[in-house]
């Protein structure tokens, strides 16, 4: 179990990080879905310590451990994880980010200059402003993108009621009815419910505010442009991943340069990164 550890921001936020992998290996930075939070890096941790990577996971603001963030927006993530890398000592790193933990790796590729070596993106949300529509999205997303502005306090209470508040057991329950046989198999290889459904329960330790405010920035244009992104990027998709439509990889496709693509057969969205990571380090690390 990797130990959480915490640095304190410039301006006195706390933000909250689990390190896997091998200490003294290459950096990469791995960004979390939504609702989620550092823990869903976990299952990577063998690949990491066998191909020496060092594998860092921070909490996002208001999310685990790390402190909330009034008014935060995407392109915010990158002077968080700029501090983070020189308060660990590290200069150059790869990242990469699952599903709306993508656009937090787009943005760091897109701002952070040489300092980011090549970024993969996994299953990734695209501007859904510039992609035009919001079909194709889980109607749990497009629910949640619906209400997180027009009835806010009713999107708060679905979270808690469906996660916050749920039982491991019936959050579990939830989660097989709802997913495709890859992602329910890879449920099932985590072991107990408790280690199955903890990435997410973490998401809402301070409460539902965090994940609201993710959720939002999800629905909000990213702020910058993609072909701003001039790093090798690596786009990953599984074929059995039915949270986006196939056009979402298109899309990145269009508008990032130096995009390359993998889509695995027998995948899903949560399989991906547990049976795919030593593929993704290698592609990340040259």
């Amino acid at each position: 179990m990797a130990q959480t550890r915490m640095v304190t921001l410039a301006d006195g936020r706390e933000l909250a990080y689990d390190e896997y992998g091998d200490r003294d290996g290459t950096p990469v930075l791995s960004f979390h879905g939504a609702p989620s939070s550092r823990l869903d890096a976990a299952p990577a941790h063998g690949a990491a310590l066998s191909m020496g990577v060092r594998l860092i996971s921070p909490d996002r603001p208001g999310m685990g451990r790390s402190t909330y963030q009034p008014g935060r927006r995407l392109l915010d993530w990158p002077d968080d994880v700029a501090e983070l890398a020189d308060t660990l000592g590290i200069g150059r790193f790869a990242v990469m980010g699952w599903s709306c933990g993508g656009p937090y790796a787009a943005a760091c590729a897109a701002r952070l200059g040489d300092r980011v070596t090549a970024a993969a993106l996994l299953g990734s949300a695209v501007p859904l402003d510039l992609y035009g529509t919001t079909k194709g999205l889980l109607s749990d997303d497009r629910i949640l993108l619906y209400l997180v502005r027009r009835a806010p306090r009713v999107a708060s209470a679905l979270l808690r009621v469906t996660i916050a508040d749920a039982s491991e057991a019936r959050l579990l329950g939830e989660m097989r009815h709802s997913l495709t046989g890859p992602d329910r198999a890879a449920l099932a290889e985590s072991g107990s419910p408790h280690q199955a459904v903890g990435f997410l329960k973490e998401a809402m330790r301070q409460g539902t505010r965090g994940c609201l405010q993710d959720y939002r920035i999800f629905g909000d244009p990213w702020g910058f442009e993609l072909e701003e992104i001039t790093v090798p990027v690596q786009l990953w998709e599984g074929d059995g991943d039915h949270t986006g439509p196939p056009d979402y990889r298109d899309f990145l496709m269009r508008h990032i340069r130096h995009a390359s693509l993998t889509v695995v057969p027998g995948e899903g969205h949560l399989s991906l990164l547990p049976h795919q990571a030593p593929a993704i380090f290698k592609e990340l690390l040259g």
